[in-house]
């Protein structure tokens, strides 16, 4: 029998078994811990020196970066991520479109962008060659 303190300072006894379950809570919630420091130190390290995200080695773009790029507002976006036609992954609570997806929404949706700034994206993009190679 291993013996604990409760929150009123009371000490209990605890068997084996339910010392070992809190055990194994403790070790998970700090292996959760670690896998979120893991994460933020991964986010620090995909920016590149212009603070420009990639993730396995594709450009990111945040729902502001594609309302400025394209001239859509951010409902749009909203409706077209709801709609399931702007594929996108929350990190860190935030929304984030992969530059492939983004292209190939562009192509798929000419129809409902305006075509200036649709077509300034997809030459930007393919003028910059975004990669991980590039940075």
């Amino acid at each position: 029998m291993e013996e604990m303190t409760n929150l009123q300072g009371e000490k209990e006894m605890l068997d084996k078994d339910s010392f070992m379950e809190c055990m194994r809570s403790i070790v998970k919630k700090m292996n959760k811990q670690e896998q979120m420091i893991k994460l933020l130190v991964n986010d620090m390290n995909m920016r590149n020196h212009e603070g420009v995200l990639y993730l396995r080695g594709e450009r990111m773009y945040s729902t502001q970066e594609l309302i400025d790029r394209l001239h859509i507002c951010r409902r749009s976006i909203t409706n077209y991520r709801k709609d399931g036609e702007l594929p996108y992954i929350l990190l860190r609570n935030k929304a984030y479109h992969r530059e492939s997806d983004v292209i190939r929404f562009i192509q798929e949706n000419s129809d409902k962008l305006d075509k200036r700034w649709a077509e300034e994206f997809l030459t930007e993009t393919a003028k910059n060659g975004d990669t991980i190679a590039n940075r």
